[in-house]
């Protein structure tokens, strides 16, 4: 290898090792500024809440039937069920806002002194849906009709908002504006200025569900009276984050 050669690659390994060390020493600078960065920040939560009126109720409603047999007793269910959905339809309710959520059959016994054992004397058919009215002006009127065609069994109501997003946004923008207020309050106590946000996180709350409890036998027909639910306000709410440089 000649002379001339030597040295070139002499050269030129040498300017590649600072040319790593300058960029290591850049890394380990800016580390050192995020570094110091991170331990000028005041970091707090921000909440906010909107209330609104539900626009959507979900209700459980259902059939129990009692017979001597377990296809009787099917086929007794069976009937009240299709009676109890055509007057649901009849009233406007879509076939895909009726949806089964449970349905069992159950034996029903007693027990023999004698020989000492459970003997079945009939069954019991439960059969329940869920039924979601879009009008919560008529939900009341929706339980009535329902224990007029024979539904025998009520459980909660859910009220709650279709679309909440809109909702939301508002909610968030308050949760915001409080995270900014806690921030400079702070800074003020410190004696310091603060510069602007570095890190938001939003915390997800969830849309908002507003239950009603209507445990219990529906009363017969003769007997029934109109139902007053009254749906409310519901409250979104929303909750953030905030991290503030100073």
């Amino acid at each position: 290898m000649s002379n001339k050669l030597y040295k070139t690659i002499t050269l030129v390994m040498l300017v590649m090792a600072m040319l790593g060390f300058s960029l290591i020493s850049n890394d380990l600078w800016s580390s050192k500024v995020d570094a110091e960065e991170v331990k000028n920040v005041i970091t707090v939560n921000g909440r906010g809440s909107i209330t609104a009126k539900p626009d959507i109720a979900y209700v459980s409603m259902g059939v129990d039937t009692i017979g001597s047999t377990a296809n009787q007793t099917q086929k007794k269910n069976a009937a009240v069920m299709n009676k109890l959905i055509k007057t649901l339809k009849n009233m406007g309710i879509d076939k895909d806002d009726i949806k089964t959520t449970d349905y069992n059959i159950y034996t029903e016994q007693d027990y023999d002194k004698n020989t000492k054992k459970n003997a079945i004397t009939g069954y019991q058919v439960s059969n329940t849906m869920e039924v979601t009215v879009r009008d919560v002006n008529n939900v009341g009127n929706v339980i009535d009709k329902a224990g007029e065609a024979g539904a025998n069994k009520m459980y909660n109501i859910r009220f709650a908002i279709s679309d909440d997003s809109s909702y939301y946004q508002q909610a968030l923008n308050i949760a915001t504006k409080n995270a900014e207020s806690k921030a400079k309050a702070i800074a003020k106590g410190l004696g310091v200025d603060i510069i602007g946000p570095v890190k938001v996180t939003e915390q997800s709350t969830g849309g908002p569900v507003l239950y009603k409890n209507l445990d219990g036998k529906m009363m017969p027909k003769e007997a029934a009276a109109d139902t007053s639910v009254f749906s409310g306000e519901l409250e979104v709410k929303a909750e953030i984050t905030i991290g503030y440089s100073y």
